[in-house]
């Protein structure tokens, strides 16, 4: 389930559905899947989604979200359709908690690097480019410091640092402690050369605008006879577009599941999105730079591992991570020539 545990039981769902919603349900089923509490609601005649979020999610959030996916859904952009309750609210609160209902999208998810269709991976960009044009066109979203916290020279000093102090604590019993400190200097390395030569400044020449904010193969339910529908808007925010492009590239293609990329279909990848969103020549020389600067001070996983040995799974995507950075690293200047020579 989310990221803590639920208030709701079934008995108090089947209560809240009936008396706020008007809905008698048959049926219900916890979803394993982000960070809310996520239930399946199987009704006589339909079927829906219950978020149960943790009581860090406002109010403000919630409406901002809901008020993006009906802009979009307005310009036919397949998006959820939140249910309103018998008061006529997106969504209602209980104890500290807010509760919102969809309408269930019938269809399948993909898991990180696991699309082997070509079609399927330039269809991604396709979905990218048209939610980006449509919300040029909304109200301009706060960035939330995003180029601060993920793309500045004061946050990469802040990564290096992190990444020495935790080399220094990793623990002699760690059973992978030889590649995790192999991983780490090879991290601190770049990070240093990145440190000294980027010049930070081309950021800000860079195309920045409104963003699904965390837009991924994760963030996609696929129906091969509906369309593809696009969810969780929660993260929306302005941005610099091209670090949203080449990030959701990283996660689709099955080629890019061992960190490196095909850049021929990156290119395609590209070339799809500016169909819709025109890039500019800093957003095609630097986006292979902008996507190494989030990811080279991180020590996510690696820290949680360290911690926690049962934490596998964060450490097989710290070791992704890392040599994705390795591969960007070593590729800089042919990813942009490639990106610059062929996407008008």
């Amino acid at each position: 389930m989310g990221i803590q545990a639920s208030n709701l039981n079934y008995e108090k769902i089947n209560e809240l559905l009936k008396k706020e919603y008007g809905i008698i349900s048959e049926r219900i089923e916890e979803i394993n899947r982000g960070t809310a509490n996520i239930f399946k609601i199987v009704a006589k005649d339909k079927q829906y989604i219950l978020k149960e979020f943790s009581p860090k999610r406002s109010i403000e959030s919630i409406l901002k979200e809901i008020n993006i996916i009906n802009f979009l859904k307005e310009r036919n952009i397949k998006v959820p359709n939140y249910i309103k309750t018998c008061n006529c609210n997106f969504y209602i609160q209980n104890e500290d908690r807010i509760i919102i209902l969809q309408e269930f999208v019938d269809g399948y998810t993909m898991e990180n690097n696991t699309v082997d269709d070509y079609n399927k991976i330039i269809e991604s960009a396709t979905i990218l480019g048209k939610i980006t044009k449509e919300l040029m066109n909304y109200t301009k979203l706060g960035d939330e410091g995003i180029i601060e916290k993920n793309f500045s020279k004061n946050t990469l000093e802040n990564g290096i640092n992190k990444i020495k102090q935790l080399i220094h604590e990793i623990k002699d019993d760690n059973p992978n402690k030889d590649r995790i400190i192999s991983d780490l200097e090879l991290k601190l390395k770049i990070a240093e050369e990145l440190y000294m030569n980027f010049n930070f400044d081309s950021i800000k020449k860079m195309t920045i605008t409104n963003a699904h904010g965390d837009y991924s193969i994760q963030q996609l339910i696929y129906n091969d006879k509906l369309g593809t529908t696009v969810i969780d808007f929660e993260t929306a925010k302005s941005l610099p577009i091209v670090w949203e492009i080449i990030r959701s590239y990283s996660y689709i293609d099955k080629e890019a599941k061992d960190g490196c990329f095909n850049v021929k279909t990156l290119v395609e990848y590209f070339k799809e999105f500016s169909k819709y969103v025109k890039l500019n020549e800093y957003d095609l020389k630097y986006a292979p730079y902008l996507y190494l600067l989030q990811l080279i001070g991180s020590v996510f996983g690696y820290k949680e591992y360290n911690n926690d040995f049962e934490q596998v799974g964060l450490l097989e995507f710290a070791f992704f991570r890392t040599k994705l950075c390795k591969y960007l690293y070593e590729n800089l200047e042919y990813i942009s020539t490639e990106l610059i020579n062929n996407v008008e």
